[in-house]
């Protein structure tokens, strides 16, 4: 157990809604479900910027973590910023995997947030997703799931804000541009989430990485928090009461969240050259903090004395004392180091998820098809052998390897194996699985069924009402018309993540203003990236759920067996995996790059068919989405980046696979 660090004082109760109106809407749910410097020493904050590398910076050998007096600090730092701008804030930090390490809400603090996208499609008779679901939500949770979300998104080689998330999430790429394809990152905002299972829960200090109440965070005001060169968590500010995104994050002016986080975190700031504001995706520069946000001066590092106290967090911290953080890479954070690779652990030290042998379909061995554990591991294997091959797309230097997470799945989604590199961003932890179950069950001759067999739903607004139920086998109807084809998603089609991400846009092709909806989005009429279609459906009554009943048992997003216990993702990285022609199971990639994760999910299955010799591999060619030519235009399955390989001059490496 981590030190702990007393503060006097009562700590306060969240109590964003009444008991009574909760429970109407859980039972109401249950009924439609079914179911920079790096920084300082002890204290100070002070501690000298890493030795210059050449390049960048050299960051510390040794695990890192920071203290319960350095929470403190950020805690006391944030209420001194919000006070000086007149202000009244939550503020929340959290370890690099999660674990909520203080709450503190400063007394006058909103104590619910409203969820707005800003896009006006929502109103109180008209909920749109989680647009609108106003009044009900702790400023508490939001806090958190900024913080986590700074935390989840960098590493020592990229420093990620929250408002970095809000650029690249949205419908167009760069934000507010017309006939431009989506963000890079396009539905990354529903990963984390609360009723997932692979994500960890509990209050207090335990492994991760730990699960975001509100899934990542696009509202400006959470930013990452670095000690010699490493990530050791996350702040997230709420004070403004709307949690939301902004819809030109490149041209809007000063924000209050951002500018009292960015003053937060003095003394554990990002270093300046890995910034999000120092790499391009796409040849666009990303962003990190607007301009007009300047942080204000701060001494404080103490909040003994302040209007405040710490907050009691249901299911996620128990109020009572300042906690030190878990070192990344120790076993107390769940990620130890395993020969070459890094793996998670459980509280006993062992691997959660070690290569094991198919469960559906059974063996070959067993008298099925499925993969065997030696083909699990040889396949995880040669793709993290990829990734150390390949440049990385969003890591400072340039020139430095792609650090990722690897999932393999069978046809059900059960994890046959996960291993990641050391400093791979924690997000794609969880991205990489969704990314692998969303490949293996849409490539099932079952997708269809599962889908059109969900009960209906309505969305809930800030008062309760719910909206116009409707069903979600609509999106399959949708999809059999846009394809011309009956049995669309019963065809046992293999579809890549990439090939879903093209159908689940609000136009089609991606990006060209005016066109149709993909079938599994909304329309532009109603889309926002708090309703983007099929992707939050599939999870909004357990979220909504899990949202209201923290504390409650909730390790299904989906409620039911489709095999998508974490949701859906829809961007690239994810590969259905075939035994001659016979879907066997997927695999999922995350990190450095969506390309780079394409590239590393292509060629680590076909070095290992390669290696094995034993029928396994990729989709044949004639079965991908790639053939589907619905409104006239090829669906895509991978994308894979030029010159990808360092020290190599070679190109065009997935062409032929």
């Amino acid at each position: 157990m981590s030190a702990g660090l007393n503060i006097r004082g009562t700590p306060q109760t969240r109590t964003p809604l009444a008991k009574a109106g909760a429970l109407a809407v859980l039972a109401l749910l249950a009924a439609c479900s079914g179911g920079g410097s790096s920084s300082g020493s002890s204290g100070s904050g002070s501690s000298p910027t890493p030795t210059n590398s050449g390049s960048c910076f050299t960051p510390a050998t040794t695990p890192q973590s920071m203290t319960a007096a350095e929470v403190e600090q950020v805690l006391a730092q944030g209420a001194e910023a919000a006070s000086r701008l007149g202000a009244k804030a939550t503020i929340a930090v959290v370890d690099r995997v999660g674990n909520v390490l203080a709450v503190y809400r400063m007394t006058g603090a909103g104590a619910t947030v409203d969820i707005l996208s800003g896009s006006g499609k929502n109103s109180a008779d008209s909920p749109q997703g989680l647009d609108g679901l106003s009044g009900l939500i702790g400023s508490d949770l939001a806090a958190v799931a900024k913080a986590l979300t700074g935390a989840y998104l960098s590493s020592s080689g990229n420093a990620f804000s929250t408002r970095t998330a809000s650029f690249i999430v949205q419908d167009h790429f760069v934000p507010g541009i017309a006939n431009t394809a989506g963000g890079p990152l396009f539905g990354v905002q529903f990963s984390q989430l609360p009723c997932g299972d692979l994500v960890q829960r509990g209050a207090g200090i335990g492994i991760g990485p730990k699960r975001s109440p509100l899934g990542l965070a696009a509202d400006p005001g959470g930013f990452p928090l670095y000690k010699n060169g490493r990530v050791v968590g996350g702040v997230g500010i709420i004070a403004d009461g709307v949690y939301g995104l902004d819809p030109s994050p490149t041209t809007s002016g000063a924000d209050l969240d951002e500018r009292i986080a960015l003053s937060a975190q003095s003394g554990f700031a990002a270093p300046d050259c890995i910034r999000a504001d120092r790499i391009t995706a796409g040849g666009v520069t990303l962003t990190y903090a607007n301009t007009a946000s300047q942080p204000v001066a701060v001494t404080a590092t103490r909040i003994g004395g302040m209007p405040g106290s710490l907050l009691v967090v249901d299911g996620y911290y128990d109020g009572t004392v300042i906690l030190a953080g878990t070192a990344f890479g120790e076993a107390a954070s769940g990620f130890i180091a395993q020969g070459s690779t890094q793996v998670l652990v459980n509280a006993a030290q062992g691997n959660r998820y070690p290569a094991s042998a198919s469960l559906a379909p059974l063996p070959v061995a067993s008298g099925g098809a499925g993969m065997s554990a030696a083909e699990v591991q040889e396949v995880l294997s040669q793709a993290l052998g990829v990734a150390a091959q390949a440049r990385a797309q969003i890591r400072i230097p340039v020139g430095s390897a792609a650090e990722v997470t690897v999932s393999v799945v069978d046809t059900a989604g059960h994890v046959l194996g996960l291993v990641r590199s050391g400093d791979g961003p924690v997000f794609g932890v969880d991205v990489s699985l969704q990314k692998a179950r969303t490949a293996a069950f849409f490539s099932s001759a079952g997708a269809s069924a599962a889908i059109s067999a969900l009960p209906q739903l309505g969305y809930f607004n800030g008062s309760l009402k719910q909206g116009a139920l409707f069903g979600v086998d609509g999106y399959m109807t949708s999809s059999r018309s846009f394809f011309g084809n009956p049995a669309a998603f019963s065809d046992g089609m293999a579809f890549s993540a990439r090939a879903i991400g093209n159908i689940a846009r609000p136009n089609f092709p991606d990006g060209i203003d005016g066109n149709p909806a993909g079938p599994l989005s909304k329309t532009t009429a109603t889309w926002s990236p708090f309703n983007v279609g099929l992707q939050l459906d599939l999870v909004y009554p357990s979220l909504v759920g899990a949202i209201l009943s923290p504390s409650a048992a909730n390790r299904s997003c989906t409620g039911n067996a489709i095999g998508l216990d974490n949701g859906m993702q829809t961007f690239p990285g994810g590969f259905p995996i075939y035994r001659g022609t016979t879907l066997i199971g997927a695999i999922g990639v995350s990190g450095d790059g969506v390309d780079q994760d394409d590239m590393v999910g292509m060629l680590g299955v076909s070095r290992a068919a390669a290696v094995l010799k034993t029928g396994i591999g990729h989709a044949p060619a004639s079965r991908r989405a790639d053939t589907l030519t619905p409104l006239g235009r090829n669906l895509r399955y991978a994308q894979c980046p030029q010159a990808p390989f360092n020290n190599s001059t070679e190109q065009s490496v997935c062409d032929g696979i």
